[in-house]
């Protein structure tokens, strides 16, 4: 007669492999029969096994699964993270299959979960719950990744709902990303640096709008909004320096001589911004930044002339200072006239920018010109 206790040894003594291997089977039975809990339930208890998790098998099985979870909307709010796990056991399932048996099974399950991916995360975008978003277009680009293709628009997503969400070192790393693929070039770049930026890293947007202009120098947004930081923080000189150099690199380059008669003007630097605003235009004719700039330069210009004569003006003035102040007037009005073709061939690239309008109206009405003046305020008026 057996003694109990022997045979409570014995038990024990029962190969968890045996066990690893009946829960495998039950997973698939479960999974056949469309109970993807019981399943997932079975088939991840077999993975604490040694000698099961070692399988290429039980690994792809356990991809199935959650992959068939994912795809059931009801079960698939019950287990959020099956997709993550979908992919983590099909990734681990590849390693395995060393002799690339079971590729077909593993890739019909991963096209389903990228796809599962893709619309679950618009459907968080669309519930404004963007850090999950973000989390289900970056499982999408990597299930595509493991079918041998870049879902950059995934990639791309996910940076977007990233910064929605205020993860803002992951939504850089995914725009740097999409820039390495070279999609939506250059904006990932602008948005990387604007948010770096944000952070009061501007030595980091500086360098991100540096490396980026590398490959895209000719990017006016790319240019002015390095030309911006460096205007924000008063480095002037700094600009002026870096401007100079890329043109005389690239002399031919209308955006940089612009930016450059721009950093000119708030250095208070007429002369050279005259000179730059020409250079940009003797190479693009109907730019309207260095048109309305440049106009707008001689029309500052003659405003401060004709305030200067304005203050010349006393009660008693001696023939010379009334000749003076005469002059100074004349040489205003003038200046206005100067100012006058810059700015209308502004107005003729963008005819409804109401700055150059408003500034046109005043020049008329200054030199005489009524018709043109009346013209403009009526064109104004439609604007309001």
């Amino acid at each position: 007669m057996l003694n109990p206790k022997t045979l409570l040894t014995v038990a024990v003594m029962i190969p968890l492999g045996l066990a690893a291997q009946k829960d495998v089977v039950s997973a698939y039975n479960a999974n056949q029969d469309g109970d993807y809990l019981k399943a997932a339930e079975f088939i991840d208890q077999a993975i604490l096994d040694e000698k099961a998790n070692v399988k290429e098998k039980t690994w792809r099985y356990r991809g199935n699964i959650y992959t068939n979870l994912a795809a059931d909307s009801a079960l698939y709010a019950q287990v959020p993270d099956a997709l993550e796990k979908a992919a983590l056991s099909l990734t681990k399932a590849e390693e395995l299959d060393l002799k690339n048996r079971y590729a077909s099974e593993r890739m019909a399950d991963i096209a389903r979960g990228a796809t599962i991916a893709g619309q679950a995360g618009i459907g968080h975008f669309n519930s404004g719950v963007f850090g999950r978003a973000g989390e289900l277009f970056m499982t999408a680009a990597d299930m595509t990744m493991m079918l041998g293709a870049v879902d950059t628009m995934a990639v791309f997503n996910s940076a977007l709902c990233f910064e929605k969400a205020g993860q803002y070192d992951r939504a850089v790393e995914q725009y740097m990303t999409c820039g390495g693929y070279g999609y939506q070039v250059p904006d990932v770049f602008l948005f990387s640096a604007n948010i770096q930026k944000m952070e009061g890293d501007t030595a980091k947007a500086l360098k991100t709008l540096q490396n980026a202009r590398l490959d895209f120098p000719r990017e006016q947004a790319l240019i002015i909004e390095e030309l911006n930081i460096y205007l924000v923080a008063g480095q002037f000189e700094q600009a002026k320096d870096n401007l100079m150099l890329a043109a005389e690199q690239d002399p031919t380059n209308e955006i940089l001589w612009f930016s450059l008669g721009s950093v000119y003007d708030n250095l208070d630097m007429q002369d050279e911004a005259i000179e730059s605003y020409g250079k940009s235009l003797e190479i693009k004719v109907d730019y309207f930044d260095a048109n309305y700039n440049l106009g707008a330069l001689y029309f500052n210009m003659a405003v401060q002339m004709v305030n200067d004569a304005n203050d010349m003006w006393k009660p008693r003035m001696s023939k010379d200072e009334s000749a003076n102040q005469i002059e100074l007037e004349k040489n205003g009005k003038a200046m206005f006239s100067t100012a006058l073709p810059y700015l209308e061939h502004a107005l003729a690239v963008d005819a409804n920018d109401r700055e150059t309008l408003r500034s046109l109206r005043d020049i008329y009405a200054r030199v005489g010109m009524d018709d043109k003046m009346l013209e403009v305020s009526a064109k104004l008026k439609t604007l309001d």
